[in-house]
């Protein structure tokens, strides 16, 4: 490998949308892996004590006759619903039990309650390369003796369940097994669904856990059964320093250890720099640049050719060492860059 004039750190990196990092600067080269709710008194403060005892009054009268309306309506039945509270919404990534991402034309997300359908979005490619899949869940305030605003919605921290639909077939995530909690309204929340079967209930697909097996050499015993238990989701069965959801998001093989995702720096050219990577087919990277390694934006790169064309990502259309080439800039003395893969 060749050192840059500078010099060149790779750090560690991450995890659901994965990344391995690299730092240029002045040194040495070391390799590595991988609202708050407001409320107003109707008590206004006046320059007469009176006057604010009087406001005081007509506070309590007022809350006592809006306690007063509640209690008849109780009576008389149930209370109509309160307003709406703002949507809670998920978006994510869908992917096949191979660990790639679902791009099924046709694929839905379906919103279940009470294991009937209120709700679906569709899967897509084009809705950005943070997530292919954007869900706005209604929520009701749920509150006591009224009736939901709507049957679609979901009470507050009430119980739903999500499902995918794709080439006429219903598939039920890894990660919705049982019932999914909604939040209280106005959260966005990140939820990755994995397809596929997972007996051992580790997180994995199970064909994706034989999969590996396989490629390292591991076979089932005499009645079939695959030994899958030995790959866990939070575990490094090569010991490469990367996890075993990390390789199946990446798309590496966990069990074998001399493929692993990283970014490698190979020259420094005046107007240029070069990097290299393993793409992996129907994976898409980009690559992110930083001075503090805390703090990243997204940098146009070319793959392939150094006259190829800078784009914000790359998907990789056959899997193979690529070469990826970032614009120098000239006037930073330290940088650090990352590739992510989704």
């Amino acid at each position: 490998m060749a050192r840059p004039a500078p010099g060149l750190e790779v750090i560690p990196g991450g995890r659901e949308i994965f990344f391995a990092s690299v730092a240029l600067f002045a040194g040495t080269l070391r390799i590595g892996g991988g609202t708050p709710h407001c409320t107003a008194d109707f008590a206004t403060m006046n320059a007469s004590s009176s006057s604010l005892h009087i406001h005081s009054l007509l506070r309590r009268r007022r809350v006592l006759s809006v306690a007063a309306v509640t209690a008849a309506l109780a009576a008389a039945g149930t209370l109509p619903a309160f307003p709406p509270a703002p949507t809670y919404t998920l978006y994510g990534f869908v992917r096949d039990q191979a660990g790639q991402t679902i791009t099924a034309e046709g694929a839905r997300i379906i919103l279940l309650k009470a294991g009937e359908e209120v709700g679906r979005t569709p899967v897509t490619s084009v809705a950005g390369i943070e997530f292919n899949y954007e869900l706005a869940v209604r929520i009701d305030h749920n509150r006591i003796g009224t009736t939901l605003y709507s049957p679609s919605a979901v009470p507050a921290q009430g119980a739903f369940s999500l499902a995918v639909e794709m080439n006429g077939a219903r598939f039920y995530p890894i990660e919705v097994s049982g019932n999914l909690t909604a939040g209280k309204g106005a959260e966005r929340v990140r939820l990755d669904l994995n397809l596929g079967e997972d007996t051992d209930r580790d997180g994995l697909p199970d064909v994706w856990e034989m999969w590996q097996l396989f490629m390292a050499g591991v076979t089932p015993d005499a009645e079939g059964r695959w030994p899958i238990s030995t790959i866990t989701r939070d575990g490094d069965y090569d010991q490469d320093g990367y996890s075993n959801y990390d390789e199946y998001v990446a798309g590496t093989f966990a069990g074998d250890a001399t493929e692993t995702f990283r970014l490698d720096f190979k020259e420094q050219l005046p107007e240029r720099t070069r990097f290299e990577f393993f793409g992996i087919t129907g994976k898409t990277y980009t690559i992110e640049r930083s001075t503090n390694a805390m703090d990243w934006t997204r940098v146009p790169f070319a793959a392939g050719a150094a006259d190829a064309a800078f784009a914000n990502s790359w998907t990789a259309s056959a899997s193979g060492i690529v070469n990826a080439w970032i614009a120098a800039d000239a006037g930073a003395r330290r940088e650090f860059y990352r590739l992510t893969v989704r």
